[in-house]
């Protein structure tokens, strides 16, 4: 059979979420191989992977065809009755235009108004939404499959006859499916049946959910994950055969060869499906603009009305120039439209109170969001450049992400729908994929392999958005040794690889809102992917840019509410009034801070590595802090010590001298992708635009391209009077750059926020403080973290009051006081409802007022304990004293609330009659509750200790006696032995399988915690020596572990090996010899960690491979030399034929040492033609 004669038009792709098993671009890989001239896709009750889908089509010259298995409800869709296992199935294809706006139409009111565990169509949203559909009768889940296996031919024919009714008799197709599944052959013979009786026409189709037959295996597994069931189970949910593939057109002849018509009808589908969508438009929804202006006008007249206001002096007419550059880029590449509806955004924001971030990304470095207010940084005094945010000569849209605080970003989305419409607006939807050690759990789940082995590889698995299960065999040969000796741990990493990177589940994300000049169901579905009412496109961020809607991102920034909070909180304790804007960039104390690494809350310069840097560099001015936030990353780290070295004033030497202007301000370091175009730009003679080009080129390892510009830039070097081996140095140097290289206009936003907060936190540390812990409350270990850094400061901490404590921290008089809404199991409602009650009615007098005043339902008897407990109550008598009546005041309360409400006074009331209402607050003579009771009530409630901490009274002690804290452990190298102390928070005895017993001992600092092993020779010298609750001083052996986090990166989990044990009373006093000793080993540890951190990257070495040059055997030799020169530097060979280039990076067993042996012994094989770094 003419393979061009059929198509498969019943398919699921990865978007059937852990449904389908085929990936988009293997399956029409494998539709190209089998010849087929068209595919559908038809992903169970969404359009989720249409656009993908339609793209790698066309790509690959087949003819997509956009369709959906709907979901069919057994009655009114809007009626929540039935089971999932009672929904039936129906597929509907698109022939064109309006058959695909219905059947996103279809889609959209299935999953917003028929969602009942699925989305449910019925016939009458059918009926609604019929034009330019085709129907087929799907699978044995189908509708008209479901009444004849029921033994209702009859009610088969009527159904198909009411599909005719609905999209016309030649629309309607009975599809005949054979999986080997014995139930087919009835319904298929039936089928035929009704063809002869309806006319309905009947095709050949195969469910297919995964790419190929070798992948039935791998899909079984992949439906375990999804119905949480296992390989061995018997009963679990599985296809019936192995036969759920994209069969060829001679595959289906032989299943169907006694009915030819049912192949070629496929391909009368295809011919009549001729949908051609148009992408990569934007369609800007309609800007209000003055009568009589243009939008290019009226975005003039507002950069015009503001430039005097930013640029007062001397700088006007640079200014205006740029302005006006600008403006002419924007008119011409049709975005005015775009920045009038950022402007707006902004403007409404400030003025209904909300904090808007400085903007991040590239659009910083436009005067054009300057002056509209959608940024905060001056682009000309910071040498920032337009071009990286909207290029002419690159057709990308400009990317303008801007920040609210986290709690107001539902507010702007409510103003963009009220603004342009309700049905003009929506989140997006981003996809979640099995990332490689989630793909090991899960099929380890699915296989029963146990869970401590499974964790055993996943652990040797590097994570992060760009890691693979190959990463993990190319570098770790634990997991190479474990898989070859243990078959079913290779058996999950095999079908692990082939699920990883598949679609899991969908989320809302969190930034992307689209605006339609249209209702949004008139360009894309939608679905309630996030829950709670929140309405999302069925196309991720990308596919609904390239459909033509505008997208913004409005990203919620916990940031800024602190910076919020501390501005109120500064005012109401009595201080100026002044926004970020007022904050002067040149402020000692801030700078102070700064050098001294005293950034704990500071954003983006929290990290200990940072603080070091900082130290290091002692920061000056501005442009440092910009710098420090592009410095801190893995690649520009092994320019520190250079970038230091000359800011501390080393001679910097450049390679011409018209790199000087371009990278003083970096001490010679190219660390900023606009230094490469701006080098570009000066020694090459490149336009900005060019520039641009070369340096994303460069910075998305695009060799082709570089390939391409490469001459260029020499040649307009050589032009410009550079000498050719400089010219080709540079060169090197910018491709080298090109691995790190980060955007100065990004850095630039989040240095101003980092400053923000360096300022507050430097001249008003109680309110910013406050204003952070209210951010982490619900983290105790992170609230202890920042408890500490207050006291370290000399801030008072106070316990939780009930005429004192907001909802969330807050500062009084002075000191920091613990939120309401801080204390475990209190609800922010029961403490938002304390705080309004004294708002309006004034400060509470005593526990009987309170009881008096806050209703039951909102603080019910054991809420007020809770209270007590904490400390809330403390100003008004003893703990003891209050728990002793908190039951019957709280009695009384209710009573009093319950008189009121039936008109009756109470004793409260009688009480009250004197001014001061006391009388009723006389406590029983009870002893006093003790020190140690109160710490730990507050450590129960609170988590940490506030009003006081245990190790405070021993803090001069254990200074004397540890030669270090436990907060310095990490600081020390493994095996170091060390004297510490601290509090026995917890004990764990534990039995070892010789019978002998042991102990995990908690040991708690001031805000740290550190576990410790008491192995059995020692817990049987030192077990009498403590108990809970003991400061003890210990001898122990620092045991640092390493363990991956993150993208690859790794991380040391310290614990002690105890080796001594004593109470810290009585302790003499740490000899200073062996304090030196203890600090020289805490430096050398500092000093190595320093030194890995600046090594962690390492460049790689380049070699050039004219594969025209090479000879029998040249790659292997190749291959001896690289592995002859072990070492860290990855390779990359860089092959070149017929002036073309791809470039391959090698494997980690390939990593060299880049000296002179190594170019020597690669550049004597004939086909290397170059070896750099």
């Amino acid at each position: 059979m003419n393979p061009g004669s059929f198509c498969q038009l019943h398919n699921h792709t990865e978007y059937s979420l852990l449904d389908g098993g085929s990936r988009i671009a293997d399956l029409a890989d494998r539709a190209v191989e089998l010849g087929m001239p068209a595919l559908a896709i038809t992903d169970h009750g969404a359009m989720y992977g249409v656009i993908d889908f339609y793209q790698q089509c066309e790509d690959r010259g087949i003819k997509p065809i956009i369709g959906c298995e709907v979901y069919l409800a057994p009655g009114e869709r809007k009626e929540r009755v039935g089971k999932p296992q009672d929904l039936t199935h129906l597929v509907l294809l698109a022939t064109g235009d309006t058959g695909y706006r219905n059947l996103i139409k279809v889609v959209t009111d299935a999953h917003l108004n028929g969602f009942y565990y699925k989305m449910r169509a019925d016939l009458e949203l059918l009926a609604a939404h019929s034009e330019g559909l085709i129907a087929t009768t799907a699978c044995l889940q189908g509708d008209v499959a479901q009444r004849i296996l029921h033994h209702d031919e009859t009610s088969a024919g009527q159904f198909v006859g009411q599909l005719q009714e609905i999209y016309g008799r030649d629309s309607v197709y009975l599809e005949l499916q054979d999986h080997g599944i014995p139930e087919q052959k009835r319904v298929n013979e039936a089928k035929l049946r009704l063809s002869g009786l309806t006319g309905a026409p009947v095709i050949a189709t195969n469910d297919v959910h995964y790419t190929r037959r070798e992948d039935a295996k791998l899909h079984e597994v992949l439906l375990c994950i999804q119905t949480d069931s296992t390989m061995k189970q018997e009963n679990r949910f599985r296809f019936y055969s192995d036969e759920f593939y994209l069969k060829s057109a001679e595959e289906m002849l032989q299943l169907f060869g006694d009915h030819p018509e049912a192949l070629t009808n496929t391909m009368e589908i295809a011919q009549r499906c001729n949908l051609q969508l148009e992408l990569g438009k934007l369609n800007f929804p309609h800007i209000e603009v003055p009568e009589g202006q243009t939008p290019e006008q009226y975005l003039q007249a507002l950069c015009e009305e503001a430039l005097p206001r930013y640029y007062p002096g001397e700088r006007l007419d640079e200014a205006r120039a740029r302005m006006l550059y600008e403006l002419d880029v924007i008119a011409k590449t049709g975005y005015t439209g775009y920045f009038l509806i950022v402007g707006d955004f902004v403007r409404v924001a400030r003025g209904r109170g909300i904090m808007v971030g400085p903007g991040r990304g590239s659009a910083t470095g436009s005067i054009v969001s300057y002056l509209l207010g959608i940024t905060e940084l001056d682009p000309l005094k910071y040498n920032l450049i337009f071009e990286r945010m909207l290029n002419p000569e690159r057709a990308s849209p400009p990317d303008i992400d801007l920040d609210f605080p986290d709690d107001r970003r539902e507010d702007i989305i409510a103003y963009v729908k009220e603004k342009y419409g309700e049905d003009h607006v929506a989140q997006v939807i981003t996809f979640s994929k099995m990332g490689p050690r989630a793909a090991v759990r899960d099929v380890g789940r699915a296989m029963e392999v146990p869970l401590e082995k499974v964790n055993r590889i996943a652990a040797l698995i590097p994570s992060g958005p760009k890691a693979t299960i190959q990463q993990g065999l190319d570098s770790s040969a634990d997991l190479n040794e474990m898989l070859s000796s243990d078959g079913e741990l290779a058996q999950v990493i095999e079908y692990a690889q082939g699920l990883e990177g598949l679609v899991r589940h969908c989320s809302i994300h969190a930034a992307a809102v689209v605006i339609a000049d249209r209702p949004i169901t008139d360009v894309v579905p939608l679905c309630g992917a996030g829950g709670r009412g929140a309405v999302t496109t069925q196309y991720e961020m990308h596919d609904v840019e390239s459909c033509g809607l505008v997208k913004m991102d409005f990203l919620g920034l916990k940031t800024l509410n602190i910076i919020t909070n501390c501005l109120e909180f500064i005012v109401t304790n009595g201080g100026p009034q002044f926004g970020v804007h007022d904050i002067p960039l040149d402020d000692p104390k801030t700078y102070e801070l700064l050098c001294r690494g005293d950034t704990a809350a500071v954003f983006q310069l929290e990290s200990e590595g940072m603080q070091n840097l900082l130290r290091q560099m002692q920061p000056g001015h501005f442009a440092h802090v910009i710098a420090l936030v592009a410095l801190y990353r893995p690649g520009p780290m092994q320019h520190a010590d250079e970038f230091c070295r000359g800011r501390h004033g080393a001679e910097v030497v450049y390679l011409d001298p018209r790199l000087k202007p371009i990278l003083e301000e970096t001490y010679g370091v190219i660390l900023y992708q606009e230094q490469v175009m701006k080098i570009a730009s000066e020694l090459a003679g490149f336009s900005m635009p060019q520039a641009e080009i070369i340096m994303r080129a460069m910075a998305k390892k695009q060799g082709d391209k570089m390939e391409k510009m490469k001459p260029l830039f020499l040649q307009g070097c050589v032009a410009n009077g550079v000498a050719p081996q400089t010219a080709e140095e540079v060169f090197k140097r910018m491709e080298t750059f090109s691995d790190y290289g980060f955007n100065k206009s990004h850095s630039a936003a989040y240095a101003l926020v980092a400053y923000w907060t360096a300022y507050l936190k430097a001249n008003y540390p109680a309110e910013f403080l406050a204003a952070h812990l209210s951010t982490v409350m619900d983290n105790s270990d992170e609230v202890g973290k920042y408890i500490m850094e207050c006291r370290r400061m000399g801030l008072q901490v106070r316990p939780p009051s009930v005429n004192y404590s907001h909802t969330d921290f807050a500062v009084a008089e002075g000191a920091v006081v613990f939120g309401l809404a801080a204390i475990k199991g209190f609800g922010k409602a029961s403490a938002d409802a304390i705080v309004a009650e004294r708002n309006e009615a004034g400060p509470f007098s005593g526990l009987f007022d309170f009881c008096r005043r806050m209703p039951s339902r909102v603080v019910n008897k054991s809420a007020l304990k809770q209270l007590i407990q904490a400390g809330a109550f403390d100003e008004f008598g003893d703990r003891n004293a209050l728990l002793h009546v908190h039951e019957s005041a709280h009695a009384a309360g209710q009573k009093h609330q319950e008189d009121r409400s039936v008109g009756q006074n109470s004793l409260f009331d009688a009480l009250s009659a004197d001014d001061d209402g006391l009388q009723v607050e006389e406590l029983p003579v009870v002893p006093p509750m003790s020190d140690d009771e109160k710490l730990a009530m507050e450590k129960e409630f609170l988590g940490l200790y506030v009003s006081d901490h245990p190790l405070l009274r021993a803090a001069e002690k254990l200074e004397q006696c540890c030669s270090c804290m436990l907060e310095q452990l990490h600081q020390f190298p493994d095996k170091e032995t060390i004297i510490t102390g601290g509090m026995v928070s917890e004990t764990k005895p534990y039995l070892t399988s010789n019978g002998n017993q042991m102990m995990f001992v908690t040991l708690e600092g001031l805000n740290t915690t550190v576990e410790m092993t008491l192995f059995p020779r020692v817990y049987e010298q030192y077990k009498d020596t403590f108990a809970k609750g003991d400061i003890i001083l210990v001898e122990a052996q620092v045991e640092r572990r390493m363990r991956v986090v993150g993208d690859g990166e790794q991380k040391a989990d310290v614990k002690l090996l105890a080796k001594r044990i004593r109470p810290l009373q009585g302790a003499r006093a740490l000899s200073p010899k062996r304090r030196e000793e203890a600090e020289q080993a805490r430096r050398r540890q500092i000093e190595i960690e320093a030194a890995e951190e600046r090594r962690k990257y390492i460049p790689p070495v380049y070699i050039e491979v004219a594969i025209g040059a090479l000879r029998p055997g040249d790659l292997r030799r190749l291959r001896a030399t690289l592995t002859d020169s072990p070492g860290p530097s990855p390779v990359i060979l860089e092959f070149r034929e017929n002036g073309s280039t791809r470039r391959v990076q090698l494997g980690k067993r390939y990593k060299v040492t880049c000296d002179a042996q190594l170019a020597a012994g690669a550049r004597a094989i004939s086909g290397v033609t170059a070896v750099w770094t």
